[in-house]
C-alpha cells in the first residue's frame, strides 16, 4: 500500500471520528415552553353589578428578580434558580394584574364594578407591592405583599393591609407548568383577600357614592 493513501486514509479515519464524537456528545435541544397566570375558574357567577361603585387597580410592584423572562424557582432562602426552557409569557407583573382582575370581577359584590372609560368618576383604586412570589423546588408557594385601597384621588387611603399566603402545589421538577398553576391559585386566594376589605369598604360606605 502506497505511503500516500495510507496517510490519506489516517486523515479520513481520525476526521469522521471527530465527527461522531460531536454527534454523540451533543445534547438535544429542548424547546422553550411559556406560561402566564390564569384566574381560577369560579362555580357560580355573580349577580349582574349596579352602577354605585368602581375599582380599579392602580400599579403593581414586583422585584426585579421577578422580571426576567425565565421562572425562577427558590432554591433555599438565599439562591433563586431560572429555569432556561420555562418563560413567562408576558412579564409576570401584567400576567398577574391580569389574573388578578379576572378572580376580582367574579367575587365583587354587586355594589361594586371594575372601571370603564364611561364609569370612573367613583374609582377606588388598588396599589399592590409584591414582596415575593415565587416556588421552591418542593412545589411550595409563597406570595408576600403589601396592598392599599384608595379613594379615587388615589391619595386617601381607605383600608390597607400585609398579606402573607402559601399553598403546597406539585413539585416543579420536570414539570414547570405546576409552577404557574400554584401561582395562580395564590393569586385567587390574593383576590379573596382583596374582596373582603372592599366588601367591608363597601358595607361601611367607604367606597360608595
Amino acid at each position: 500500500m502506497k505511503p500516500g493513501f495510507c496517510a490519506l486514509r489516517l486523515v479520513i479515519t481520525s476526521f469522521s471520528g471527530v465527527l461522531l464524537t460531536g454527534c454523540l456528545l451533543k445534547t438535544a435541544t429542548v424547546p422553550a415552553r411559556h406560561f402566564v397566570l390564569a384566574p381560577i375558574q369560579r362555580d357560580e357567577s355573580g349577580p349582574a353589578p349596579k352602577e354605585h361603585a368602581s375599582v380599579e387597580i392602580g400599579f403593581v410592584k414586583m422585584p426585579a428578580y421577578l422580571l426576567r423572562d425565565s421562572i425562577a424557582v427558590r432554591n433555599g432562602p438565599n439562591e433563586i434558580e431560572y429555569l432556561e426552557n420555562a418563560l413567562w409569557a408576558e412579564r409576570l407583573d401584567q400576567s398577574f394584574q391580569r389574573a388578578l382582575m379576572a378572580d376580582l370581577s367574579g367575587s365583587l359584590p354587586e355594589t361594586i364594578h371594575f372601571a370603564d372609560s364611561e364609569r370612573n368618576r367613583q374609582t377606588v383604586k388598588i396599589f399592590i407591592d409584591v414582596l415575593r412570589f415565587d416556588v421552591d423546588t418542593k412545589g411550595r408557594g409563597t406570595l408576600v405583599a403589601q396592598w392599599r385601597i384608595a379613594a379615587p384621588d388615589g391619595a386617601r387611603s381607605l383600608t390597607s393591609g400585609y398579606t402573607s399566603l402559601d399553598r403546597t402545589g406539585v413539585s416543579p421538577r420536570g414539570n414547570p407548568a405546576a409552577i404557574a398553576r400554584t401561582m395562580s391559585e395564590l393569586t385567587a386566594e390574593f383576590s379573596n383577600e382583596l374582596t373582603r376589605s372592599l366588601k367591608g369598604s363597601a358595607k361601611a360606605g367607604a367606597i360608595l357614592p
